[in-house]
């Protein structure tokens, strides 16, 4: 069972952070926390930016650890895994940096 967590760890997490952005994405819409400033950006663009950062600091640390695990079929997968999972994490995560949250009529 370890084995198959750890090859397919990289990619749970990143169905993860997807999830949890997406959902925190809606509710911060919900809440009208896209009207609520701050001296740089909106609480909604500063709580979806400190998801995805730290969603990425996971990814990084599962990279780290799977780097240590003795050399092997297992070690390759969970590095493999860990890696994609990161790059998925930051390619799908990275709209929260440019883009608004909410649209200007439903939000």
């Amino acid at each position: 069972m370890k084995f198959l967590l750890r090859a397919s760890a990289g990619l749970l997490l990143w169905g993860a952070s997807f999830s949890h952005l997406y959902a925190l994405q809606g509710l911060s819409c919900a809440l009208r926390w896209s009207h609520i400033l701050m001296p740089v950006g909106t609480v909604s663009s500063w709580a979806l930016v400190m998801t995805w950062g730290i969603f990425t600091l996971i990814a990084s640390l599962f990279i780290r650890k799977a780097s240590r695990l003795p050399a092997g079929l297992e070690r390759q997968l969970a590095l493999s895994s860990a890696i994609i999972g990161l790059v998925a994490i930051i390619v799908t995560g990275s709209p929260v940096l440019t883009t608004s949250s909410c649209t200007a009529g439903g939000g």
